[in-house]
């Protein structure tokens, strides 16, 4: 091999001193430094203590949201007058709130312009479900009406 082609295979190492060294931590201390904008560190500072807050918001969002859910399903399935009571839904939504912040598991953020749409949709699944269940009230009413009046005439014929 010839020296040229050592040379462009060999790994260059630098022999820097330690004072070089030193020498140039301190060059690129100044220069982060003379690049830090106290102005723009605080605005980050008060974006970030901003987006904290907003994800606490959405998590209090999500929990309130996946609790009505939660809550409107048990109704359809254990019973209609089934509810938490209010303490129970404070304390979940509370403890359920950071969790959810934790491990990312918000509402995405476009969803949170849709709340009041989300309400109203969850407002009709909830009339929906009660009209339902007050047709199906309503038509054994009618039946055991219907069956009291037949056995009245039964018994009113029965007797002439």
């Amino acid at each position: 091999m010839s020296d040229i082609s050592q040379e462009l295979e060999a790994p260059e190492v630098a022999n820097i001193t330690e004072d070089q060294a030193d020498f140039l931590k301190e060059l690129e201390a100044e220069e982060a430094q003379a690049d830090f904008d106290p102005e723009e560190a605080k605005a980050e500072k008060q974006a970030e203590a901003e987006q904290v807050q907003m994800d606490e918001q959405a998590a209090l969002l999500t929990a309130m949201s996946g609790l009505g859910m939660i809550e409107f399903s048990l109704k359809r399935v254990i019973h209609k007058d089934f509810e938490f009571t209010a303490e129970t839904k404070a304390y979940a939504i509370e403890n359920l709130g950071p969790v959810l912040v934790k491990y990312g598991a918000l509402l995405p953020g476009w969803l949170a312009a849709y709340d009041a749409e989300i309400k109203a949709a969850m407002a009709v699944g909830k009339l929906v479900s009660e009209g339902v269940s007050t047709a199906q009230t309503l038509k054994e009413k009618d039946q055991a009406e219907a069956k009291a009046s037949a056995e009245e005439k039964a018994r009113v014929r029965v007797a002439a």
